[in-house]
């Protein structure tokens, strides 16, 4: 299965490359996108991205109090639940709550940064 990860900023750029890193380790059967590690140079980027948001039905958006309105966040999020009944969109959220969402991602079921809540994750892209 392919996990497109999105991210904003610097310190979601570190999560989401962590976690681009740590998924395919947890489970074997996993490929992420992470955009800095997966376009290579000279490509268009745009063009990258929207090629890899057509392959992918899950996607994990690292949230934080410094991207909750990032306009690529909201673009990706949007691209991702295209296929609204079977498309995975997971907001992960570091030092956010469920309540500080806006908009569409209020209707996601959010993963906060926990031992617990990183399980069921697991589970649920397993």
């Amino acid at each position: 299965m392919k996990v497109f990860i999105s991210w904003s900023g610097e310190r979601s750029r570190g999560i989401a490359r962590t976690l681009s890193e740590w998924l395919p380790c947890v489970i074997q059967d996993i490929e992420t996108f992470f955009s800095l590690d997966d376009i290579a140079k000279g490509k268009l980027w745009g063009q990258e991205i929207a090629t890899a948001l057509e392959a992918t039905g899950f996607g994990v958006l690292c949230l934080t109090p410094d991207n909750l309105e990032a306009p690529w966040i909201m673009f990706e999020a949007g691209a991702l639940a295209k296929h609204v009944s079977v498309a995975r969109v997971c907001p992960l959220l570091f030092d956010v709550q469920p309540s500080d969402l806006i908009g569409p991602l209020t209707l996601r079921q959010a993963t906060v940064f926990s031992r617990d809540d990183m399980r069921k994750l697991l589970t649920d892209i397993n």
